[in-house]
């Protein structure tokens, strides 16, 4: 029986971006902007998860394409901060099209793992679905919002209400948060820090 009310067809899927877990988040910040070239675009801790986070990205398009994130220095391989993102990938991330797409993955990874092995939330640019794969390792398969806000930045939503329902109360929740403005405007500063352009939305083939 499926989780959640969705069109029986396969979700439209983008690659997007990963993260891993680090000993040293200074040195691996200096060596991933200053050798191999990404911009910071975000940095902070989740207090709920214990966790303080890094975002890089080379393209205008993506908020981060990288995610360095604090780990135990003595147990990378086991990583006990936070059970949810545990493994030593901190999460390998998967854009889709829509909300509707969103529940689709949502049901086919609960009938694969059961809807308690699932996080749904917003970090406020996006609506987003945590799981993991048969090895432990977390991933995150996400809708943009059309918002910006300062990252990181993570509160649960339900999938079961209706798209109208979880724009207007996205939109409500994240109004009044640091750094909200328009993603696309963000964006067009990113490409101009990064010296790039803003060549294409995602989806823009669709």
């Amino acid at each position: 029986m499926p989780a959640l009310d969705a069109p029986a067809r396969a979700p439209r899927i983008q690659f997007s971006h990963f993260g891993i877990n680090v000993r040293d988040l200074v040195k691996m910040e200096d060596f991933y902007t200053r050798v191999v070239g990404f911009q910071v675009t975000d940095r902070g801790s989740v207090d709920a998860l214990g966790l303080t986070l890094t975002f890089m990205s080379m393209d205008p398009v993506e908020h981060h394409q990288f995610v360095i994130c604090s780990g135990n220095e003595d147990e990378l391989g086991e990583n006990k901060r936070n059970a949810f993102f545990g493994g030593p990938i901190n999460q390998l991330s998967f854009r889709l099209e829509s909300l509707d797409d969103l529940r689709i993955m949502y049901n086919r990874l609960a009938e694969e793992n059961g809807e308690t092995e699932l996080m749904a939330g917003t970090h406020g640019i996006a609506w987003t679905v945590y799981a993991r794969d048969p090895e432990g390792n977390t991933l995150e398969f996400f809708v943009d919002t059309p918002w910006f806000v300062d990252q990181p930045f993570l509160e649960p939503i339900d999938l079961a209400k209706s798209n109208e329902e979880l724009i207007t109360e996205t939109e409500a929740l994240v109004r009044d948060k640091p750094g909200f403005q328009d993603y696309g405007k963000w964006r067009a500063e990113l490409a101009e820090k990064l010296g790039r352009p803003l060549v294409a939305k995602p989806f823009a083939d669709a």
